[in-house]
């Protein structure tokens, strides 16, 4: 099954639903569905744009709705509830939860999932995506870094000494997991409020049966549980194709969801994605990432005050890792500001960050090559370095003990800016024109072009 979701994945193909899954023909969860969001055509389709709209009006359009917030509704049941089980009845096997990768240290039930979350002194809930593995009928052991949001939830509640509560969702409105997967900035509110502005329509939740934590009533399948502080209660999960292209990292002891309580539809489907990325190889992820992450980006430096940022772009194969910013530069310096308020976010970005004028088309990677070769210079300081910053726990360049997230409770990085704006510590010169750099010369002067326009068909060429 993973196989062919991969094949079908580097193919440009499209989503995939599986009917007649092996040992699956008689269980309570028959199908599964993968790589629905797996093309920038069905992500635009999934935001209500044009089926042909680009990046450069995708990314906008989720900065713009991301400051925005509509209010959820609460129902007293929806589909969601059509089915629930709980106690021994509960069964994990009874959902094909795939192992999606050879080398996988078992079968994921979170890959597409939101983790739903609630910070216990203020109430406010978070949904997140993060991987799950399972490890028995009745436990999910899962990867939460404490600067996520259900990380931190988690250390609240451990310094609390209490377990904490969870919902596990899967399957809805693709822009469920569109915005559970990125780092939305949401202060005294949840990911639901912006789920709402980007559907145009409030999200219709239900609370759930072991606990005060809502879910989408029309969701495929919510598992509710706790998660115990306690360590002698973790499980070994790992290792995990993960979004680097890379298995991530060696099995180690993980917090583990104890499911107390299955509520479904009738005739459910399981959601799950293929994680990984690599040249000519991308996850589905991929494909909207590459634009939330963005929006994300440029969202906060204009929160922060940055001025005169004109672009923010990352292209999929990297996930936000590498990140490109462009400004109208107004004093020296610009890009660094850049940096700092990037790398302070909190948020796995930009690890290698590249500053341009607004005069680079930061969607040209010539234009950016270009900018990098001719407008930087070591010595004179357009390189700088932010060593031992948090990082992804994810990321295979990083030595594996430095990346311990039980020891350490994140990854670790040396972050980089690459200021490629033109250095303000350049002279203005004479013989530049009073500018700092010279002239282009691969433009043709105005009087030549206007003779070559007018005589251009008698070259026959």
């Amino acid at each position: 099954l993973a196989g062919i979701v991969r094949k079908v994945g580097n193919q440009n193909g499209p989503g995939l639903l599986f009917e007649n899954i092996t040992d699956y023909q008689n269980t309570l969860c028959r199908k599964l569905t993968a790589h629905t969001l797996g093309s920038r055509k069905r992500v635009a389709l999934a935001l209500a744009l044009a089926p042909d709209s680009s990046y450069r009006e995708i990314t906008p359009f989720l900065r713009e709705r991301f400051r925005e917030k509509r209010s959820p509704v609460a129902l007293s049941t929806g589909p969601v509830k059509s089915n629930v089980i709980s106690g021994d009845d509960v069964d994990l096997y009874q959902f094909p939860a795939p192992r999606w990768h050879e080398g996988d240290g078992g079968r994921y039930f979170l890959t597409a999932a939101g983790l739903v979350t609630m910070d216990p002194e203020t109430k406010i809930m978070n949904v997140g995506v993060y991987r799950g593995m399972v490890c028995g009928k009745k436990g999910i052991a899962v990867l939460t870094p404490e600067t996520q949001h259900s990380g931190k939830h988690f250390s609240c509640y451990r310094a609390l000494g209490k377990e904490m509560p969870v919902a596990v969702v899967l399957g809805w409105d693709p822009i469920f997991f569109m915005t559970a997967a990125t780092p939305v900035r949401h202060p005294g509110y949840s990911e639901y409020e912006i789920m709402g502005a980007l559907r145009r329509q409030p999200v219709e939740l239900v609370k759930c049966e072991t606990s005060d934590l809502m879910v989408p009533a029309n969701a495929e399948i919510v598992l509710e549980g706790k998660i115990s502080p306690d360590p002698a209660t973790f499980e070994m999960e790992g290792p995990f194709g993960e979004y680097p292209g890379y298995f991530g990292g060696q099995a180690s002891p993980k917090p583990v969801i104890r499911v107390e309580c299955i509520t479904f539809r009738n005739d459910p489907i399981f959601m799950g994605t293929l994680e990984g990325q690599s040249p000519g190889k991308l996850d589905e992820g991929s494909y909207f990432t590459c634009a939330s992450m963005s929006a994300v980006a440029w969202n906060l430096l204009d929160d922060i005050g940055v001025p005169n940022v004109t672009g923010v772009w990352c292209k999929p194969v990297v996930a936000g890792t590498n990140l490109r910013v462009q400004v109208r530069k107004i004093y020296r310096g610009h890009a660094k500001q850049v940096a700092n308020a990037v790398w302070g976010a909190g948020y796995y970005l930009a690890k290698n960050l590249v500053v341009v004028d607004d005069d680079i088309d930061i969607f040209d990677d010539d234009a950016v090559e270009w900018a990098v070769a001719w407008r930087t210079n070591a010595a004179m300081g357009d390189f700088a370095f932010f060593p031992g910053t948090f990082g992804s726990p994810l990321d295979p360049s990083v030595p594996l003990k430095e990346r311990d997230v039980l020891k350490y409770g994140q990854g670790k990085w040396t972050r980089v800016l690459i200021d490629a704006t033109i250095n303000w510590d350049l002279e203005a010169e004479e013989q530049y024109g009073g500018k700092r750099y010279p002239p282009l010369s691969t433009d043709i002067d105005s009087k030549t072009e206007k003779k070559l326009l007018s005589r251009w068909k008698e070259y026959g060429i």
